[in-house]
């Protein structure tokens, strides 16, 4: 078993490996911005810690993260496109109110 923990509640969603974001999300009662759910749109992107623990992204989550000029490091990641590996990760939905998908980081 993995889980997710979701910041600022720090409410944790045990989930199994392979799980996306999102689904913990929902699983969890946990309110996520999100729109297309398939890596078009850009609108569940979220902070985690640590990256190491996730599934590495793909080409297009990773080409849509620059687009949007958020980094593509693995800090941020797209909630419907991101799975766990293991262990426990946090999630930090306060980062949905510093940017905007089509704008980028807001000051």
């Amino acid at each position: 078993m993995a889980e997710f923990i979701f910041k600022p509640s720090n409410k944790a969603v045990s989930v199994n490996r392979g799980c996306k974001i999102l689904v913990a999300a929902r699983k969890g009662n946990i309110k996520m911005r999100y729109g297309c759910v398939a890596c078009r749109c850009g609108t569940c992107a979220v902070k985690v810690d640590p990256p190491l623990q996730l599934i590495p992204m793909a080409d297009d989550e990773r080409d849509l993260l620059a687009n949007m000029n958020l980094p593509t490091d693995g800090s941020i990641r797209l909630g419907c496109q991101t799975r766990i590996q293991d262990g426990s990760v946090d999630v930090d939905l306060d980062f949905q109110d510093q940017y905007s998908p089509d704008q980028g980081l807001l000051k």
